[in-house]
């Protein structure tokens, strides 16, 4: 019998009426009923409706996409997982922050047994992506979109103007960002007004000094972490680099979603931009000549001295589906999120400009657009030991607000780095319990 606390399974009629229950592991249900994905609709929404019809046509069961606009998208997946009736049977997130109290309250499906039951889909994804997908260790989504890594990206014509070597350490990223600046050059652009970007800086030199272990007992709910000397010393450290011009002098009103960053990264006003993997796509769609002929690119900065492995990333590990309550059965839902580990998955993802995170991907990549970056996004990503959530993902999502409040007054000025510690340290949010 279900627990009163999975509601968002007794409160999609739809779903219940649909009876999810009855088929073995390699079944294709007989009762050919419609599946429902809640999904955002943005341009990477054609590759999973590729696959719905891909599935529709070799099963006979037809796959509805629910399409939710961008910027609506957080509030309606909010509202699917709490149980607004007639609920999607799957759902699209970016990882585990997303899902993590409906996780624990046995509101969507924890697909370990079924991986046990499935191995090959489970195999069939790189290791480090399908954990993005994991809340407590346990798996609970499937990647169906491309990879986003935050890499440092860099101008290679300025670079070698001035005589600067790209940074693989942390002391060599200071010395050229000194160098830049008496040159009259801003070292790296960043989009202040959004504080998604400055978090980037924090999750890696945190990652980097004290390895992952750090944030996922913070992510865990472990909020003493805040207090670890890695946190204390990466605040310094963004600060020094904010108080030194490293950012400019307005980076504090530089728009992300307008590409004011991005723009300023192109025309030589910043040597270096740390952003996702979407950067690469902007720059030959915006500036193309600039992507073409000057763009480099590198993981970031090892830290001398520091815990973490150089070879470890801070990002988006992929777009995951996450299926309702399957207590009753398996049936057309997990044949479906199979359909996302096939070849004919992985090459509309290439075609689209995107980065699969499948492990026969590796055989595929020429057909990319761009295979040279393309082949660097996936061997990071196959070679990467631990691939850790954006923080503002991952974390529960009600802190995520408190969040970014704390590391835009970091940046800009109105905290100082032990400000920022105490204040994290202090907040709290309730764990979800198990019904």
């Amino acid at each position: 019998m279900l627990t009163p606390t999975r509601r968002w399974f007794l409160g999609a009629g739809a779903l219940i009426s649909a009876g999810l229950t009855g088929c073995g592991a390699s079944e294709r249900s007989p009762r050919r009923r419609t599946l429902t994905a809640l999904v955002p609709d943005d341009g990477g929404t054609r590759v999973i409706e590729a696959a719905a019809e891909r599935y529709g046509r070799s099963s006979g069961t037809p796959v509805r996409l629910r399409r939710v606009p961008p910027d609506a998208y957080e509030a309606e997946l909010g509202a699917a997982l709490d149980g607004d009736a007639g609920g999607p049977d799957l759902v699209f997130h970016w990882g585990s922050g997303s899902i993590r109290t409906a996780a624990e309250e046995y509101r969507v499906t924890d697909l370990h047994d079924l991986m046990l039951d499935r191995p090959e889909l489970g195999r069939s994804f790189l290791p480090a992506a399908l954990t993005g997908g994991h809340v407590n260790e346990r798996p609970y989504g499937v990647p169906v979109r491309g990879t986003r890594p935050v890499l440092l990206f860099y101008d290679r014509t300025l670079f070698a103007d001035l005589g600067l070597r790209p940074p693989a350490d942390w002391t060599t990223l200071r010395r050229a960002a000194a160098r830049l600046t008496k040159a009259g050059v801003t070292p790296f652009a960043l989009a202040g007004a959004d504080p998604s970007a400055e978090l980037m800086w924090l999750a890696y030199l945190v990652e980097r000094l004290g390895g992952p272990e750090v944030f996922g007992r913070i992510q865990a709910g472990d909020y003493t972490q805040w207090d670890h000397p890695a946190v204390l010393r990466a605040a310094r450290e963004v600060k020094s680099l904010a108080e030194d011009g490293a950012f400019g002098d307005d980076f504090a009103d530089v728009s992300a979603t307008g590409g004011s960053a991005t723009a300023r990264f192109a025309r030589g006003r910043a040597a270096m931009h740390l952003m996702d993997s979407r950067e690469h796509a902007a720059l030959v769609d915006r500036f193309p000549a600039f992507a073409r002929g000057q763009l480099g690119w590198l993981p970031f900065p090892a830290v001398e001295g520091g815990k973490g492995d150089p070879k470890n990333l801070i990002g988006t590990p992929a777009g995951y589906l996450s299926a309702g309550d399957l207590t009753g059965g398996r049936g057309e839902v997990l044949d479906f999120l199979e359909e996302f580990s096939t070849p004919e998955h992985t090459d509309a993802l290439l075609a689209a400009g995107e980065v699969p995170v499948t492990v026969a991907a590796a055989r595929r990549l020429g057909a990319s657009p761009h295979p040279e970056f393309t082949r660097f996004q996936y061997e990071l990503v196959r070679d990467a030991p631990v691939f850790t959530l954006n923080w503002e993902q991952a974390v529960h999502p009600v802190w995520r607000a408190a969040l970014r409040g704390e590391v835009a007054d970091l940046f800009s000025g109105r905290s100082t780095p032990r400000g920022f510690v105490r204040n994290l340290r202090e907040r709290r949010v309730a764990a979800a319990q198990p019904g």
